[in-house]
């Protein structure tokens, strides 16, 4: 709501009005020329000057003194008593030839041989037009338009003269002199510039956004230069409407957090829902159907290997018109990388460069007890045990002295991260070739202490004209990529903290003392316990994973004329994977834990991934009149191989020697998979005068991962749109464009993982028989198992009034039938599950974008852009309506996927301090069972978006972006495995929300009553650890200055820019409260990282 009022006063502040120009100007300038004054005032401000070399001395020289006096003033003084006067209008600053010195000029000229014609030039409002360029054409010769938009110009008798009338913003217009004496034109919009958004679609297709009838979104390389570098889809968080970009889980199993990308919902239940994304027309392969790299512990996103640097767009494909000429992998969503390519011209060298410092966001920092806090709790949980504090396990001892010991395990395991960025790039070509080449290295070294990334890239972009109806493209891309890992898991906020690191002698702790109990006699019993400490593992074990990654493709066409070509083109994308680690001997982790004997365990791990395409096809384009018609046919080959090989060994004589061939005891395995697919696919697309489109698309796909019977599907698609601006009867004058657009079709999901329809048999010493290695069904055959197939509804409205602001809404509704899914099946076939199509799910919603120019001006410019998104999420069917619980989540029909299945709180009895919860009819129980549960809260969003706000101040850039989510709900793990009211207090430390507790009766408390070691089911699932996701986030400021021109001319550079950027600088939700835990502290397994970078951008 608060980003909606500030748009609305956007809004109001920028109706458009013209209180004429203040802009005061300081320069002492002498003995100059004209044009160097002129270079001067634009470097100064943000105007530009329009004029006529042959109507203006720009050699002339004068002398401009000014302390804080206003242009306009300025300006007079530089063309007093000469020929020339001024205008300015808008940003622009009209030099004109004074009406009667033009005249008298031409009046010179001989009269019979030339004669002079008039007129005025008006826009579609019949409002007078400056700086209109008038050209004779053939000629070099021509005139610019007055303040008032008049003009004359001289033209020659008895010729063929045509005069072109060009004007930034408008259509050229070309009118033929024949015997006129006065040529008046009113000059129309340029719909190319009014909607100058270019964007990539399917195989390539360019066009501009007034001809679409389908949904897409786009990024381009400006909207994302000050955004992280660390990893590409994170790029889209927030900014793209329609996209949720979450982690998996909130659990910190790993510090290379497995993201979920969701284009408009989930749409399958045991299929990737994850988005198909394509660089530069090749696939990329980004993990298994939860993003999962087989074959290595850790799984590190392939998104993370793209240097966003090279990025020139990226582009977010939605509804059927746009992807189901992608077919079997287009339900999801398809997202396009376009890298940046070569221009004609010389050549030129751009080079940039970050610095940034990372640390922990301190407001989102999971809140545990220090160790005052967590002693007071433990002893008082002791207590209601009914056991005696002198037996109490924590008391000062010759190994731990826990009286005195504090550890902030934050300051343990986290420090400032770092990032270093450095990229050159040059580009250029001519009439035959034109070349991009690209070298950049980025390190990131995390706030977790221990985990870092370097990735050396290269990318050399090529096109070539092998004739004149032949051309070749080459995108070759290659990455190297070291990561060192380090995963604390949960023991940076779990350990406790009257544990210290190192032992006395300052060596690592490995042991604590601690009293268990009584002995026979009544005294202490004192044991010694193994601790785990996983800082001894950072500083001590290895973990390393080398990453090479290539993304390339070749590509030929030919022209047979310009209206049809045939296109060759041949990508692959290889990833090629090997993971070293190394657990010493010298802590838990590679010891033996019941004797405690140094062993040392080493893995290695090797996977290699080769995706590669082929494709083919024939283009037509063609406009006849009014009528334009495009289309395209064409098949595509794929083919997706996977092999995995690993070996193990333990017992190494010291640490020093890690090659598994030196161990005492050795294992080694391997694995491999291949899917392959053939396409054929067309498109027709038909328009009538920029008014009416028509689009078609069908594709019939083929894939080896089903039954021999069901193995191909076809999908298509219709749309249509229509710019009603255009028509002759729309006559509303502060509309610019008024455009309303449909679309229907199918998609389909084809990536279920490897063998689900064949099954598999596995060869294990598992499956022993007779005392040999034996094979065992571990995946039952399905051979009928079929497509997941989506039907996709889009609609949408686009205006845009005032030609500063706009509105693009559209509404979706996308059906998924024959869901597959993994179904309990007879034991009698020799499994258990088997994977089947099941069902059908509806994802419905909506999307609003709005733009406005809210105050332009000159020197000054602020835009804004905010966006808002619905999704709805509904299971329809499902195989026999049989439910099926998901965890904390239930498949069940009529209700979402994020659906959570629990038992309601009730909150704490202030009687006694015991725990109640609602039973399933909702009356009050203290008593837990999972009869309770019912279907609850959804984590999805109610709405989310982004607001974005540019505000640019002559040679100054400022922006801001803030990302919101409006309700759905988060299931904490921190919150369950923190808050356990005395169970697991001697092990793991509490949330601070457990000093909310029952301690007398009359106690409105947060959490029940603490008892050492006992059990009350108070830490089972329930509602009690859901938290609203409601919340605001500041997610990037930055601050950017363009070097003067003047100045760079004097170091010859083109440009020079100098940004400081801030990353995740703060959260802010409703709901919490400085001495207690909330969404905001519960929401991944890591707290937020703020970043704060400065940047340098120079070009050659």
């Amino acid at each position: 709501m608060l980003a909606f009022v500030f748009f609305i006063s956007g809004f109001m502040m920028a109706y458009p009005h013209d209180k004429g120009d203040r802009t005061k100007l300081n320069m002492e300038l002498k003995n100059v020329s004209v044009a160097d004054v002129i270079k001067e005032i634009e470097s100064m401000t943000e105007y530009i000057f329009i004029y006529s070399e042959k109507n203006v001395d720009l050699e002339r020289k004068v002398d401009v003194i000014a302390f804080g006096e206003e242009l306009e003033s300025v300006l007079k003084k530089v063309f007093e008593d000469t020929q020339n006067g001024f205008k300015i209008n808008g940003r622009q600053i009209v030099i004109f030839r004074k009406a009667q010195d033009q005249k008298n000029q031409q009046n010179n000229k001989n009269p019979q041989s030339e004669r002079i014609i008039t007129g005025k030039v008006l826009d579609e409002k019949n409002i007078p037009l400056p700086g209109v360029n008038i050209i004779l054409k053939g000629t070099n010769y021509g005139v610019v338009t007055d303040s008032e938009g008049n003009y004359s110009i001289r033209v020659r008798n008895g010729m063929v003269e045509v005069l072109r009338f060009s004007f930034i913003g408008m259509r050229d217009q070309e009118v033929a002199v024949n015997d006129q004496n006065e040529i008046n034109v009113v000059m129309q919009p340029d719909e190319i510039f009014i909607d100058d958004v270019v964007v990539v679609g399917a195989y390539g297709k360019k066009q501009n956004q007034i001809d679409m009838t389908g949904s897409a979104f786009q990024l381009n390389a400006k909207d994302i230069e000050t955004l992280p570098s660390g990893r590409v889809d994170l790029l889209l968080d927030g900014i793209v409407p329609g996209v949720r970009i979450d982690p998996n889980t909130d659990a910190p199993s790993s510090t290379r957090t497995r993201y979920n990308t969701r284009v408009r919902g989930e749409a399958s239940l045991s299929a990737s829902n994850e988005p198909l994304w394509i660089v530069d027309g090749t696939p990329i392969f980004t993990g298994d159907r939860t993003n999962m790299i087989t074959g290595m512990e850790v799984s590190v996103s392939p998104l993370s290997y793209i240097n966003p640097e090279d990025i020139e767009s990226i582009t977010v494909l939605k509804d059927a018109s746009e992807t189901s000429i992608y077919g079997a992998n287009g339900a999801n969503g398809v997202i396009l990388i376009t890298t940046r390519q070569g221009k004609k011209g010389d050549t030129r060298i751009n080079f940039s460069g970050r610095y940034g410092i990372a640390r922990v966001n301190e407001s989102t920092r999971f809140k545990v007890l220090n160790a005052e806090e967590y002693l007071m709790l433990a002893k008082e949980a002791y207590v209601n045990a009914g056991k005696d504090l002198a037996y109490f396990p924590f008391q000062d001892n010759d190994l731990n002295q826990y009286s005195t010991t504090s550890t902030d395990w934050y300051d343990v395991f986290y420090g400032l991260g770092h990032t270093y960025q450095g990229n050159l790039t040059l580009s250029g070509g001519n009439d035959n070739s034109t070349y991009f080449i690209s070298g950049g290295y980025f390190r990131e070294e995390q706030t977790v202490l221990g985990n870092s990334q370097d990735r050396f890239s290269l990318r050399i972009n090529d096109d070539l004209e092998l004739g004149k109806k032949l051309t070749a493209s080459f995108r070759i891309s290659a990455s190297y990529n070291i990561n060192e890992i380090f995963n604390p898991g949960s023991d940076y906020y779990e350990f406790l903290p009257i544990y210290s690191v190192y032992n006395d002698d300052g060596s690592f702790r490995l042991y604590n003392k601690y009293i268990d109990g009584m002995d026979v006699n009544g005294n202490p019993y004192w044991k010694t316990s193994k601790f785990y400490n996983s800082v001894a593992e950072r500083e001590e074990n290895d973990h390393t994973q080398r990453t090479f990654a290539s993304n390339s493709n070749i590509s030929l066409q030919y022209n047979f004329n310009s209206s049809l070509s045939i296109t060759s083109q041949i990508g692959v994308d290889y990833q090629s994977y090997y993971e070293d680690r190394y657990r010493a001997r010298t802590n838990w982790s590679g010891m033996s834990l019941t004797d405690g004997e140094p062993i040392g365990y080493s893995s290695r791990g090797h996977s290699n991934f080769l995706y590669w395409t082929n494709i083919e096809r024939i283009n037509y384009e063609k406009s006849i009149g009014k009528h334009h018609l495009d289309g395209m046919f064409g098949f595509e080959m794929k083919s997706q191989k996977r092999n995995s090989v690993s070996a193990s060994g333990e017992g190494f004589v010291n640490d020093h020697i890690k090659e598994i061939a030196y161990s005492e005891d050795q294992d080694g395995s391997s694995s491999s998979d291949l899917d392959r697919s053939m396409s054929f696919f067309a498109r027709g697309g038909y328009s009538y005068d920029t008014r009416y489109y028509l689009n078609l698309i069908y594709r019939r796909d083929g894939n080896s991962l089903f039954g021999e019977d069901v193995r191909w599907a076809n999908f298509w698609s219709l749309a249509g749109s229509w710019n009603i601006h255009k028509e002759d009867f729309f006559d509303v004058p502060y509309i610019d464009i008024l455009k309303i657009k449909g679309s229907y079709g199918t998609n389909g999901n084809s990536r279920l993982g490897n063998r689900q329809s064949e099954g598999v048999y596995s060869y294990s010493e598992s499956y022993n028989y007779n005392n040999n290695s034996g094979v065992a069904m571990t995946l039952s055959p399905n051979p009928s198992l079929s497509w997941e197939t989506t039907y996709m509804t889009n609609l949408g409205l686009r205006i845009k009034f005032f030609r500063r602001f706009e509105i693009d809404a559209e509404w979706y509704n996308n059906k998924t039938v024959d869901l597959i899914s993994n179904v309990d099946v007879s034991w009698t076939t020799g499994s258990t599950k088997i994977y089947r199509n099941v069902g059908s799910i509806r994802n419905r919603g909506y999307e609003i974008t709005m733009y406005s120019n809210n105050v332009v001006t000159p020197v000054f410019r602020w835009t804004s852009r905010l966006n808002f998104s619905h999704n709805d999420n509904k299971l329809l069917e499902l195989y026999n309506g049989i439910e099926k619980v998901m965890g904390t989540k239930i498949w069940r029909e009529g209700y979402g996927l994020d659906t959570y299945y629990l038992v309601r709180w009730a909150g704490v009895d202030p009687r006694d301090g015991s725990p109640m919860w609602y039973d399933a009819e909702g009356n009050i129980s203290k008593t837990y069972s999972y009869d309770y549960r019912v279907p609850y809260k959804s984590s999805s969003p109610d709405l989310d978006g982004a607001f974005i706000n540019t505000v640019e101040y002559k040679n100054f850039e400022f922006q801001v972006i803030f990302s919101y989510v409006i309700g759905g709900y988060g299931f904490s793990s921190f919150g369950r495995g923190t808050s356990s009211d005395g169970l697991n207090i001697m092990s793991e430390n509490q949330s601070v929300n457990q000093l909310d507790r029952w301690q007398k009766p009359g106690d409105l408390a947060l959490s029940p009553k603490p008892i050492w070691g006992v059990s009350t089911n108070s830490t089972m699932n329930s509602t009690r650890f859901l938290y609203e996701k409601t919340h605001i986030k500041l997610q990037n400021i930055s601050l950017s200055y363009n070097l003067p021109k003047f100045f760079l001319e004097k170091i010859n550079l083109n440009r020079c820019r100098i940004s400081f950027i801030a990353d995740n600088l703060g959260l802010w939700t409703p709901y919490d409260k400085s001495n207690r835990n909330s969404y905001k502290q519960s929401m991944s397994g890591y707290p937020m990282e703020s970043l704060y970078t400065l940047s340098l951008d120079l070009s050659f």
